[in-house]
């Protein structure tokens, strides 16, 4: 009986002297295992996007560098060298499934262009507001401003670590108000470019 309550204490103070080493021992607790949000990556409000800029990091991947990025990431979806996967704003995101490559193309080909509202302007030779037809906006690696991220948050040891499992590219227009109405922006996104292993199953 003495060795049982022998073991029994050896095995506590071994359990106790790891969890004061270090943390090795402890457990992740996840704060949620899905996040969906925004991250701007082009601060148009920077004078220069450069790292010469001390607030480069703001909202803001630096010049050339991110644009370099984007350049690349759009090309390498355009021409199917990544696979990208069929997003929808109203889904749960618990699983994604790819668009195949003839897809792709028409999607690149058809649907890669907005048909937008813009503002009345004024027109002094007849002195009134003139409405004007929607405009056409291609969508391409100069619309995208912001990544969206789907992620899985966890807490452990006093930090918190997040886990990727998606990212979206966010094209952005922004139209020009006028003394009659403001203007607004326009966000929309037509792809995932990244998944993890769990969303594919």
């Amino acid at each position: 009986m003495n060795r049982i309550y022998v073991l029994a204490f050896v095995l506590v103070l071994a359990v106790f002297s790891s969890c004061n080493n270090g943390g090795e021992v402890a457990t992740d607790d996840v704060i949620t295992k899905k996040i969906l949000y925004d991250v701007p990556i082009v601060n148009l409000k920077l004078e220069d996007r450069t790292e010469n800029d001390p607030n480069w990091f703001w909202e803001n991947l630096p010049y050339p560098s991110g644009d370099k990025f984007i350049d690349n990431l759009f090309a390498d979806v355009r021409d199917c060298k990544i696979p990208i996967y069929y997003y929808d704003p109203e889904g749960d995101y618990e699983h994604l499934e790819r668009i195949p490559d003839s897809k792709v193309k028409e999607m690149f080909e058809y649907e890669m262009i907005v048909s937008l509202p813009v503002p009345d302007v004024y027109d002094e030779t007849e002195d009134r507001y003139i409405s004007r037809p929607n405009v056409e906006f291609q969508l391409d690696q100069t619309r995208i401003m912001k990544l969206r991220f789907l992620e899985e948050w966890q807490f452990n040891d006093g930090m918190i670590t997040k886990k990727i499992l998606a990212v979206a590219p966010v094209f952005s227009i922004n139209i020009v108000g006028t003394d009659n109405l403001e203007g607004y922006s326009f966000n929309t996104v037509k792809f995932w470019f990244m998944a993890d292993e769990r969303l594919l199953k």
